[in-house]
């Protein structure tokens, strides 16, 4: 069926705006806008009507173009004698007649100005009245039409054209800088600056320093940020450490999310406060903070730890140790669940008397802790020696995937 043979009987069930009726066969036809797709529909349909030669007229579609607001189907019913009034749009009740996008641009230009956002980019998000969309897809499924596209895309659209003429600024459907919402039932309007996404790693040069909190690297973080003037700011980390555990090395990686910001001026480089630094910071996006979560127990550490005996241990039984943790699978009891981890390596330095270091190389995501005091891990330090060991200090010398 040609798309005017699809239009006709549309119409002839329900009165479409020019909008309504273009926007019906979207995808069929680049270039040019619904309303002039929807007119240009009409003006065919009102010419294949008449019949000048023969002096007859298609008075059914006529009257269904009429009733839909084509001028000149209305005319010409009008000269013979037909009065036809118009009627409201089926599935948008002349919304497009409705709105006012100079009042839309100029709300959004008082909310930018009071506030002071600054932004390059910007997105437009529409509300409409829940019976429209409803409209909407009844026409669209009653008729077969599959070409059609959303009233929001079409509204979203023509909003981000005026604003970008407006603003100066570029309309953008990915990672914009800023997000106008407006509800085309009562004409509000909203404008939200989009949260700002920076990857960092730590280091804690210092014990004491809790991840989050006061004194932590929260603390530093949302310091180093606080140019943005966002509304708040959310840390994600890749792991977890105690506050007596330094992190050295390459650090921790992290990602600072500064959620409705003023500013979008982001500090890169690297940055040393209160015992705590921040390496390598730089732009990122949300999908850096999926990844940070999802592969947080695959990111590999090397850490230090120096551990007290609770008992006498011989040389060879060190040394049998760091053999026996070459490339050993551990199993640690974590809530109702078990992890099964890897450590690659173990390496034993007597510092003196009953204190050892240790040097262990494994995967990420289980206590270190437990695994060397034998608290639901198995097998630990602790058992394999046959006596008590207890963590005095811990230290990451580093992490890398």
């Amino acid at each position: 069926m040609s798309i005017i043979e699809e239009a006709r009987k549309v119409l002839l069930k329900y009165p479409l705006c020019d909008h309504c009726l273009g926007r019906l066969f979207a995808s069929r036809g680049f270039m040019i806008s619904n309303e002039e797709r929807g007119k240009s529909i009409k003006n065919v349909l009102f010419m294949e009507a008449l019949n000048s030669a023969a002096g007859t007229y298609d008075e059914g579609i006529l009257a269904a173009l009429a009733k839909s607001g084509h001028r000149e189907s209305l005319l010409f019913l009008r000269r013979m004698g037909k009065a036809i009034e118009p009627q409201p749009c089926f599935i948008c009740g002349n919304l497009f007649d409705r709105i006012n996008i100079d009042d839309i641009i100029n709300k959004v230009k008082g909310i930018i100005n009071e506030q002071g956002i600054e932004f390059s980019s910007f997105q437009v998000g529409s509300t409409v009245n829940r019976g429209i969309i409803e409209n909407e897809v009844k026409v669209s499924t009653e008729l077969g039409i599959t070409s059609s596209e959303s009233i929001k895309r079409e509204l979203n659209r023509l909003i981000g054209k005026a604003l970008a003429n407006k603003l100066g600024k570029r309309y953008s459907r990915l990672n914009p800088d800023v997000v106008v919402r407006v509800n085309t039932s009562d004409g509000s309007v909203s404008v939200e600056a989009m949260p700002i996404y920076i990857e960092a790693r730590y280091r804690k040069l210092l014990r004491g320093i809790p991840q989050i909190g006061e004194s932590s690297v929260a603390s530093v973080a949302k310091e180093a940020v606080s140019e943005l003037r966002p509304l708040n700011v959310v840390l994600h980390f890749a792991g977890v450490e105690g506050p007596e555990v330094r992190v050295l090395g390459l650090g921790r990686p992290m990602i600072i999310e500064a959620t409705r910001p003023l500013r979008r001026s982001i500090l890169e480089g690297t940055v040393t406060r209160h015992g705590v630094q921040l390496l390598n910071l730089k732009a990122a996006g949300k999908v850096q903070v999926r990844e940070i979560k999802s592969k947080a127990g695959e990111l590999r550490r090397v850490y230090r730890i120096l551990a007290k005996l609770y008992g006498g241990v011989s040389d060879e039984q060190l040394r049998s140790l760091e053999d026996y943790f070459s490339n050993r699978q551990i199993r640690q009891s974590m809530g109702k669940g078990r992890r099964v981890k890897l450590i690659y390596s173990l390496r034993v330095i007597p510092v003196y008397g009953s204190v050892l270091e240790l040097i262990v190389d494994t995967q990420g995501g289980f206590s270190i802790r437990r695994f060397i005091t034998g608290e639901g891990t198995e097998p630990s330090v602790s058992g394999t020696l046959g006596v008590k060991v207890i963590p005095i200090e811990v230290d990451v010398l580093n992490i890398w995937y």
